[in-house]
């Protein structure tokens, strides 16, 4: 039988490099917040948000670089630059009077520079307003690097469910690293976190239920039940990542989830958000296989499984950062 490993591999500090948009960032806040007079007081506050939060990540900003035309930002430009060099953040001139997006070609210059000269970093990370990076931060998990990208405009996670676990939201980062009383060394602050905040009072559980034969499909059981099991309500996106994660590529995670639904062991309703309304999955407690579950009738042997600290989760959700150069080739955590 396939049994869940342990999905946290022994955790060192990670050492990163962060590349900051300052340009693309500035602009952004400047044009989008209107209540923020002052765009680079809250880029300062961003990125005192991504050092503390990479800190308790134990994650080490080994450097850190912010791009830009400071001439062309006005008369704050020299501030700004001084600014960032007592919060050690080194400031780099890029002139943008021959080609606009001159900032963002420098920065891409100088990621590529990094993958191939600094063989002892794990995490690139990326700050911007509203670019993605996309093909860069593929690539650099191509080659053995993860790539981070903290930004005002990640892309909707149910349109492009592969590319999720790249994104962090900036404003999910500030809001939850201005609260520290609420934030911990190790705990997760996601753009879209295992359990949504609550915008509606959940429906009751299907009156519906039937057993759930399939073995494939209670496996996926046991790993919902294991990994999300602690949350009234559990966004989709992670869940199905995390299930393509734990069954490898040939069961269809959404069929599985479906499957399950249809028995009642578990229940799917839409949640109003923003910008997207989004699907969420609620365990039915109540059904008989998931009551197995807790009463070890299908529960956990210790033999097949590795106890691990729940202050390993990570902002990708049960994957630390930096572990894909170790675990480059992504092989299933089910064995």
């Amino acid at each position: 039988m396939r049994t869940v490993g342990n999905p946290h591999p022994a955790r060192t500090v990670q050492r990163a490099f962060m590349f900051v948009d300052y340009e693309n960032l500035f602009d952004y806040i400047k044009h989008h917040d209107a209540q923020q007079s002052n765009p680079e007081t809250k880029a300062s506050g961003l990125l005192t948000a991504v050092s503390q939060y990479m800190e308790g990540m134990r994650v080490s900003l080994v450097s850190s670089v912010a791009y830009a035309d400071f001439a062309t930002i006005g008369a704050v430009g020299q501030q700004i630059q001084q600014s960032l060099y007592l919060a050690g953040v080194e400031p780099r001139f890029v002139p943008a009077s021959l080609q606009s997006n001159a900032s963002e070609i420098q920065i891409c210059v100088d990621i590529m520079n990094t993958l191939q000269s600094q063989r002892d970093i794990t995490v690139i990370i990326l700050v911007t307003g509203d670019r993605l990076y996309l093909p860069l931060m593929k690539f650099c998990q191509q080659s053995g690097f993860r790539g981070v990208v903290i930004t005002f405009q990640s892309p909707d996670p149910t349109r492009s469910v592969e590319h999720s676990d790249l994104f962090i939201d900036a404003n999910t980062l500030l809001e939850q690293t201005s609260h520290p009383a609420h934030l911990h060394a190790g705990e997760p602050v996601r753009p879209a976190s295992d359990q949504p905040h609550r915008t509606a009072e959940a429906g009751p559980p299907p009156e519906k239920m039937a057993a759930v034969t399939n073995e494939t499909s209670l496996l996926a059981l046991e790993v919902i039940d294991r990994f999300f099991g602690q949350y009234e309500e559990v966004y989709l996106t992670p869940l199905l990542r995390k299930l393509s994660e734990a069954l490898g590529g040939d069961d269809d995670p959404k069929a599985l989830v479906g499957d399950l639904n249809e028995a009642g062991a578990v229940w799917l309703e839409k949640r109003r958000g923003y910008p997207y309304d989004y699907t969420v999955l609620l365990i039915n407690h109540d059904h008989p296989n998931v009551l197995a579950l807790h009463a070890g009738e299908q529960g956990y042997d210790d033999g097949e499984y590795t106890d691990f600290d729940e202050e390993q989760d990570s902002l990708y959700y049960n994957q630390d950062l930096g572990n894909s150069r170790e675990n480059s080739s992504n092989s299933p955590i089910i064995r």
